[in-house]
């Protein structure tokens, strides 16, 4: 019913101001109740005594002897009371309410025997004679005739009517206090009040997030007090949360944006956490948080290892192949994590994407099978010749000049080799100049095109340049474009058939250029394309050991576009030829 803390403060402040007014109403209504008939009594008893008095002297002017019941009538005209006297024996000598013929005798009335003994008698009873409750106060007297008592008595209906009359106005009084007390209730409970409610509000705001919400009462009470802790207490949360959510921010930052796949899996089996790198690696989904990991891994393989480091509570490292995204090799962590009683609890999977990394490997390996073929080649053939020359001793000129010949060959084409290496590895670790400047591309193209014909002319294959009347100038290397030309061609001349033709067209695309070469050659598969750039790689082994190629032409190709800001891409189809295209910006 009192939900509030104001309005339970106003039910006590009623509550309070209820009793006291009923205490002081009950008091006063006593106190007053017996002051008026203390009042009352004491001056009926003054009339009394008056009474006798009168009584006593019973002659009044011209020394007539009144009686005592004109005393009776004359003291209750003045008194406004029943007035009677009574003789040592009870009996009535006058009343002013009835005829004290008639009356009973009063021999037996308390007050009466009171009085006869000495003492003011005092009683409230009903009188038969008047059908209602009177007050009877009587007093001796003694005129030397009789001996006596006079009493006086007054109804207690008038006395009932002053007692409600006082009740009536203690009520009223108490009503208006009350209604003071309401509304003095509600100014207090407010006002005591408003620092709670300021309080409780910045409680509240805090509650919903807004850290920086203060309380604004300042005092020197309790309130106060409990309002500045209130406010520090504010402040070091502030604080730690700001704190925290930065920390929460690095680490989000971190496990969004790094390489490896990391999710987290609780102790009932279900997962906790995966960031988008595990979510891509193992199609998770959206819907993965809360579900057992079980029904979202469906590589079996990886379920085997994070179960082994559940039950081993042990750190596992495995390499697995997940098939189910492209057969990509996966180096897999599991790690069982402890909490604060040091329980094993969760488990924490980093997922490694090494795919790349065994395809650098086995092209390391390729490369180096591959070095050791193309130098052994040519040493194993020196080697050999000047072993013949050695022991043959100079004996026949025909078959020195013919060895020394291919020696000198062999020389050459492994200087080529070694060249084209070290041009290559400063090609990768970016140790090659770019010397910017001014460039008739259509110009640089023609002239390296007459180059190439030369080479061309040997099988027969002709080189068409249909060279555009205006081209606008480009602002690069000129040296690295007339490689990169003379790389591609020379290979499109290495895999064309004798008498074939190779196309060379310039374009202007806007904000870049493009130039294509196309031959006539033996083309190259789809499945080959990708990985025509890579070192050493052949499309025809057996062709390109023929022509004297290492290799390496496209792969220096490809670094030199790079270098450029450009690009390079093929489009070719076997049987019938390639286009490889260079574009890069003006």
């Amino acid at each position: 019913m009192f939900k509030s803390y104001r309005s339970k403060l106003i039910a006590g402040y009623l509550l309070l101001v209820t009793i006291i007014l009923t205490l002081l109403g009950s008091i006063v209504y006593v106190q007053l109740k017996d002051f008026y008939l203390i009042n009352i009594e004491q001056r009926l008893t003054k009339e009394a005594i008056l009474v006798a008095e009168m009584a006593k002297y019973r002659r009044g002017d011209g020394n007539a002897v009144r009686s005592y019941q004109d005393i009776c009538n004359f003291a209750a005209q003045d008194s406004e009371a029943r007035v009677t006297i009574i003789d040592g024996n009870g009996v009535v000598l006058g009343d002013s309410s009835a005829q004290s013929e008639t009356m009973e005798s009063h021999a037996n009335r308390p007050e009466f025997y009171k009085a006869l003994h000495g003492q003011v008698g005092m009683e409230m009873r009903y009188s038969d004679t008047v059908q209602m409750n009177m007050l009877y106060v009587a007093v001796p007297f003694d005129n030397q005739e009789i001996e006596g008592a006079v009493r006086m008595a007054k109804p207690l209906a008038e006395l009932q009517t002053i007692y409600h009359n006082v009740l009536a106005i203690i009520i009223i009084a108490a009503v208006i206090c009350g209604v003071i007390a309401i509304i003095l209730s509600f100014i207090l409970a407010r006002y005591f009040s408003r620092p709670i409610q300021d309080i409780t509000e910045a409680v509240k705001d805090m509650a919903n997030g807004h850290l920086k919400s203060r309380s604004a009462y300042h005092s020197a009470d309790e309130l106060g007090t409990l309002a500045m802790a209130f406010n520090e207490m504010g402040h070091s949360i502030e604080m730690n949360m700001n704190e925290i959510y930065a920390i929460k921010n690095r680490l989000e930052a971190v496990l969004n944006n790094t390489v490896n796949g990391i999710f987290m899996i609780g102790a009932q089996g279900r997962i906790a956490y995966a960031n988008p790198v595990a979510v891509s690696l193992l199609n998770m989904g959206n819907d993965f948080i809360g579900r057992n990991y079980v029904e979202i891994i469906n590589a079996y393989e990886l379920l085997e290892v994070i179960d082994n480091g559940k039950s081993s509570k042990k750190p596992v490292h495995k390499n697995i192949v997940l098939y189910a995204i492209g057969a990509k090799n996966i180096e897999v962590n599991v790690v069982p994590l402890k909490n604060d009683n040091y329980a094993f609890k969760d488990v924490l999977v980093v997922l490694n994407d090494i795919t790349e990394i065994k395809r650098l490997e086995k092209v390391r390996k390729e490369f180096v099978a591959n070095v050791s073929h193309e130098l052994k080649t040519p040493v194993a053939s020196i080697s050999g010749f000047a072993e013949t020359l050695l022991y043959d001793g100079g004996k026949s000129p025909a078959n020195v000049a013919e060895f020394t010949r291919i020696i000198y060959d062999e020389a050459q084409r492994l200087s080529r080799l070694i060249n084209r290496l070290l041009e290559l590895s400063k090609l990768e670790y970016d140790e090659v100049k770019i010397n910017i400047e001014t460039i008739n591309l259509a110009y640089l193209v023609r002239e390296t095109a007459e180059i190439m014909r030369k080479t061309s002319k040997l099988r027969n294959i002709s080189i068409l340049y249909d060279e555009p009347s205006y081209f606008p100038s480009l602002d690069s290397d000129g040296d690295m474009i007339k490689q990169i030309l003379m790389n591609i061609m020379d290979n499109a001349i290495k895999y064309s058939a004798d008498g074939g033709q190779i196309e060379i067209k310039l374009e202007d695309l806007g904000d870049k250029v493009k130039i294509s070469v196309r031959d006539s050659g033996i083309g190259i598969a789809s499945n080959e394309i990708p990985r025509i750039f890579e070192r050493f790689y052949r499309v025809d082994k057996a062709r390109s050991r023929k022509t004297g190629g290492s290799g390496l032409g496209l792969a220096i190709v490809k670094h030199l576009a790079e270098s450029l800001g450009g690009q390079v891409s093929v489009e070719s189809t076997l049987g019938q030829g390639s286009i490889f295209s260079f574009i890069m910006s003006k």
